[in-house]
């Protein structure tokens, strides 16, 4: 069993965002900040980040809101196939590539820690998946994520998730949404309750430049999401599921490190406030913290 709140003699405090990007679309980042064009034009290329944040809710359930809490990522990807130029009008697959990844959080409360284990390090996530974009405007992926916790915190739950994004700017322009639907299945423990559970996530993530400049363009986005139980996800105390996990959204503003030549990969920074609401369940397990109001700022790079 991964996160029961309940058993706590104190609430235990926020996360990613991931995804961030997972990031990192899938593990609930602050969010990236614009970059310039990258120099690398290989098949290889990878980003990396720090977030630090003043809570960490992983999908609504609270892990720590107290101490110091960093959060540092990092994927690697692996362009296996793009297509030609000549090709892209018949051919519905733009891209194909390999994906793999870590997501970590360093805790100076030494959340739940065995005394055992590195203390401090909450928590370490493993990823690796693959994912297609098709006719330039459509991504689906597919990875398995392992969630451990080197403290003794919690056994490690297992994961395979699925999700699919649509670049919509093509026709909405600046008013473009950039719609996601995710689904996440556990089949090796849980992160609520005594059942492993489906996971669903529904979001999008508007946004504009609000101060136009060739070198530090100072851009808001406005990532909003709701977390729901698909099965058994969001058990309460009495056993039963609730569907509605939690709602989260708040504005980021990011801008360019331009000052960092090119050749050394594209650097940014990035601050946000998120919201969190949650469902009856959640206020439970969350001891009645609701709503809660978390600040994240990160720095990023990516070559």
């Amino acid at each position: 069993m991964k996160r029961i709140g309940m058993t706590l003699t104190r609430p235990l405090g926020s996360r990613r965002g991931r995804w961030v990007v997972a990031a990192l679309a899938v593990m609930g980042l602050a969010g990236a900040p614009a970059f310039a064009e990258s120099p690398n034009k290989g098949r290889v290329s990878f980003s990396i980040g720090s977030d630090f944040t003043t809570a960490y809710f992983f999908r609504g359930i609270l892990q720590e809101r107290d101490g110091f809490i960093w959060q540092p990522y990092g994927e690697v990807d692996f362009n296996l196939y793009t297509a030609d130029e000549k090709d892209e009008a018949t051919d519905p697959l733009s891209s194909f590539t390999l994906f793999a990844g870590s997501w970590n959080s360093v805790q100076s409360e030494k959340t739940l820690s065995d005394g055992e284990g590195p203390g401090n390090w909450y928590e370490s996530d493993f990823y690796a998946g693959l994912k297609a974009l098709w006719f330039k405007n459509t991504e689906t992926k597919a990875w398995y994520i392992a969630y451990s916790y080197p403290g003794g915190a919690f056994k490690t739950v297992q994961e395979i998730d699925f999700q699919v994004s649509l670049n919509d700017s093509e026709w909405l322009d600046k008013w473009a949404l950039q719609p996601y639907a995710l689904a996440a299945g556990e089949f090796k423990n849980t992160a609520l309750g005594t059942k492993e559970g489906a996971y669903g996530e529904f979001g999008v993530r508007p946004g504009m430049t609000l101060i136009e400049s060739e070198t530090y363009p100072i851009s808001v986005a406005l990532p909003l999401k709701v977390g729901l139980s698909l099965d058994d996800y969001y058990e309460g105390i009495n056993g039963k599921d609730q569907t509605f996990g939690y709602f989260q959204g708040g504005p980021v503003f990011s801008m360019p490190l331009a000052f960092i030549p090119p050749e050394y990969g594209s650097w940014g920074v990035a601050a946000g406030v998120a919201v969190y609401a949650f469902g009856e369940n959640l206020k439970e397990y969350n001891k009645g913290n609701n709503p809660w109001v978390v600040g994240t700022t990160s720095l990023t790079f990516a070559y």
